[in-house]
Order: C-alpha cells, then sequence, then structure tokens
C-alpha cells in the first residue's frame, strides 16, 4: 500500500511540475550553428528560418509549410510593413545536395505576390543555386539567400533585408512593389569603369580561372564575390562590355591577396586548388 501510495504521488508530482514538451520550434532556432543546419529536417529548417526572422525584428512571423502552402513555407511582415513570402529549400547534403533549379523559382513566382500579396518574395536554401535560376530570379525580383548567405545570415546577427541589400520603405499602400534584386557581382556601372576604359589586358572570369590568376570556377568566384561585399573586403573593379564583367590580373591578385588575409591564416580558404 505504502508503494501504492508513494508511485501515485510521483505521477501527480511529475504531471504537476515536470517539463513542458518542447515545441519543435524551439529546438534548433537561432542558435544553430551553419554546420547543423544540413542535419534539420525540412521542418526544422523552416522553424529555422522562422526565427531569424523574428530575431531580425520582423512581425507576425509564422511557419505556414505544409500541404497546400502555394509556394510559401513562412510569412512575416518586416518592421516597415512589408509582407516577406518565403519559400524553403532544405538539402540534407547541404552544397553537395542537388542544386535549386528554376523550376522551384517559377513556382514561387507564380504564387509570391499573385497569391500570398508579397512585397518581398525569397528563396532560402542550405545548398546551391543554379546559374539559370539566378538569372531568372534577378530578372523576377525574386531575392536569393543560398548556403553562403544564410552562413552570414545566422553567424552575424544582420537582418536578412541588409544582407539582401534591401532599403526598407514604409510600405503605404496596397499594391505590391517590386523588391530590389540582390547585387550577385559587382556593377560596371556603380563603379563607372566601361570596357574601353582600359588599357590593359582583361579577363573574364572564366578566363581568370583559366590562365590560373584565381583558384575557383566563375560560379565559386561569383559566391565569394559577394561574400567580400558583406566582409569589408575591397572588390575588383570590373568593366562591362555589354555581355560579361572583365578583370585585370592585378585586380583579382590583389583581391586574392585581401581575401586570404581576411579569412585568417587557419581558413581552409589557403588549401582550395583548382577545381
Amino acid at each position: 500500500m505504502l508503494l501504492v501510495s508513494a508511485t501515485t504521488g510521483w505521477v501527480l508530482a511529475t504531471r504537476r511540475h515536470g517539463p513542458r514538451p518542447v515545441a519543435p520550434s524551439q529546438c534548433k532556432r537561432v542558435c544553430c550553428s551553419p554546420a547543423r543546419v544540413d542535419g534539420l529536417d525540412h521542418r526544422e529548417f523552416e522553424y529555422l528560418i522562422r526565427d531569424l526572422m523574428i530575431r531580425d525584428g520582423a512581425d507576425k512571423a509564422k511557419r505556414v509549410g505544409g500541404a497546400g502552402d502555394n509556394g510559401a513555407d513562412v510569412i512575416a511582415v518586416d518592421p516597415v510593413g512589408q509582407r516577406w513570402i518565403i519559400q524553403c529549400k532544405h538539402r540534407k547534403q547541404g552544397l553537395s545536395g542537388g542544386p535549386v533549379g528554376v523550376q522551384e523559382f517559377q513556382i514561387l513566382n507564380s504564387t509570391g505576390r499573385p497569391v500570398h500579396k508579397g512585397h518581398v518574395v525569397v528563396l532560402v536554401t542550405n545548398g546551391k543555386v543554379t546559374a539559370r535560376a539566378r538569372s531568372f530570379a534577378r530578372d523576377q525580383n525574386l531575392q536569393v539567400v543560398d548556403r553562403f548567405l544564410l552562413e552570414d545570415w545566422i553567424d552575424t546577427n544582420r537582418p536578412v533585408w541588409e544582407l539582401l541589400g534591401i532599403s526598407l520603405r514604409a510600405c503605404t499602400t496596397d499594391a505590391v512593389p517590386a523588391a530590389k534584386p540582390a547585387v550577385h557581382e559587382p556593377s560596371s556601372t556603380d563603379l563607372g569603369t566601361t570596357y574601353d576604359d582600359l588599357q590593359e589586358p582583361l579577363y573574364t572570369l572564366a578566363e581568370a580561372y583559366e590562365a590560373g590568376f584565381v583558384p575557383w570556377k566563375p560560379t565559386t568566384m561569383r559566391q565569394y564575390l559577394l561574400r567580400s561585399q558583406r566582409r569589408g573586403i575591397p572588390l575588383p573593379r570590373s568593366a562591362w562590355d555589354g555581355q560579361a564583367h572583365h578583370y585585370t590580373e592585378e585586380q583579382l591578385r590583389m583581391w586574392l591577396e585581401n581575401w586570404r588575409a581576411k579569412a585568417g591564416p587557419n581558413s581552409k580558404v589557403h588549401e582550395l586548388r583548382p577545381e
């Protein structure tokens, strides 16, 4: 009888004072390091993105992903009232997994503004994005947060609109404005340089890689150039011929030296070899 009484008392005490179940949104949250992101499932990844928006100061941020979500996994309102529609694409293998292609962006484009009335429409992935998909995103004013930008979003505590280069403007109309696309490579217009201005031999990123001036192929180089903008590393001045950006050998070598110095002596960037 004493044993039964003690057991009953323990059960009642556990029900009253025991730990409450933890919601999925509280399991990984923004304390999740970039290295752990790949280990999340798609639902946890969506909660992580929601929590990052909350951390940035977004209001009414909620996860809405699931069957019938019409391309929206997270919806949030930024500090000036702009409605953010976010589609999350998680890859278990991270950068080694299949890249996000143009089809995913086409689906998001067909619902982000027409259906969800988004002011800013974003696709977030912990993996890669194909060049064709990036081009489509730029043309349609869709924002891209790939693995590199996601790492900075988690690590730097900077709001996503700042990382994307979106200036917050008060939303005073029901009309859905087009969001400014992220810059993935320095613009010759901004730099005040044209193709005819430079007399030295010029190289595209592909030509520079073939000549051995840089150790990475163009796709990887563009990622590092984008990260340079966020890390305060001076960008090489580019010249635009109407089709591609061109650089001098000295400009690229100087940028590479600054990049490696900023990365630090223990960084894996010093170990990288041509692909």
